[in-house]
C-alpha cells in the first residue's frame, strides 16, 4: 500500500512540474516576441562574421588616420614597422569597439584578430581592384604609390608581395599549350 501513495505523490509532483514548465515556456516566448526561431539561430555565428567586418574596418579606419597625419606611404619606410603601427592601432580600435557592442568572447576575438590580419595583408588588393574610389577617400597620390609598392592579387608581408594564386601574366596564353621551349613539370609522389 505504500508504494500506492508513493506512486499516487509522484503522480501530484509530476503534474504540477508540468503545468511549471508550460508556463516557463510561454513566459519565455511571450518575451521573445514572434520571431522566428531560425532567426534566433544565425545570431551567433552573425556575430562572429561581424566580428572579422569590425576587424578589417578597423584596419581601414587605422590607416586613414595614418594618411591624414602622414600622406603617402614612404616606400623607404621599414614596412615591418608600418604594419605593427597599422596593426597596433587597429587592435586598439578593437578594443574599444569591443567594450561598446560586448564581443568579449574569445571566438570573437579570434575573428578580430583574423579580421585586421586579412585587412593588414590584403587591402592593396581593393586598391589595385577599385583605384577610383579609393582616390577619393584617400587621394590619388596614396593609390599610385600603393598600387606601386604592391602587386595585384597577393599579400604583402615584410615588404614583399607574395602573389595568390599564381596570378596570371598578361603574356602567357591562358588557354591551350604550352609556348614552345617551355618544359611542364608536375610533381608526382
Amino acid at each position: 500500500m505504500s508504494q500506492d501513495v508513493f506512486a499516487a505523490r509522484l503522480e501530484r509532483l509530476n503534474g504540477k512540474h508540468a503545468q511549471h514548465a508550460q508556463s516557463i515556456k510561454a513566459e519565455a516566448q511571450a518575451q521573445r516576441g514572434p520571431m522566428p526561431e531560425w532567426v534566433r539561430n544565425i545570431g551567433y555565428p552573425g556575430s562572429l562574421v561581424a566580428a572579422c567586418l569590425i576587424g578589417v574596418l578597423t584596419v581601414l579606419l587605422s590607416r586613414y588616420v595614418m594618411f591624414h597625419l602622414n600622406g603617402v606611404p614612404d616606400p623607404e619606410a621599414d614596412a615591418d614597422m608600418t604594419m605593427l603601427i597599422d596593426g597596433g592601432l587597429a587592435a586598439a580600435l578593437a578594443f574599444v569597439i569591443r567594450s561598446a557592442l560586448n564581443m568579449t568572447s574569445k571566438e570573437h576575438l579570434a575573428c578580430k584578430a583574423a579580421g585586421i590580419w586579412i585587412a593588414l595583408t590584403c587591402m592593396h588588393n581593393a586598391v589595385h581592384a577599385y583605384p577610383a574610389i579609393w582616390a577619393t577617400t584617400f587621394s590619388p597620390e596614396w593609390v599610385e604609390r600603393t598600387t606601386e609598392m604592391t602587386k595585384p592579387r597577393s599579400f604583402y608581408i615584410s615588404g614583399m608581395s607574395f602573389e595568390i594564386g599564381g596570378a596570371k601574366d598578361a603574356t602567357t596564353p591562358q588557354d591551350g599549350p604550352a609556348p614552345a621551349g617551355k618544359e611542364i613539370k608536375i610533381n608526382r609522389h
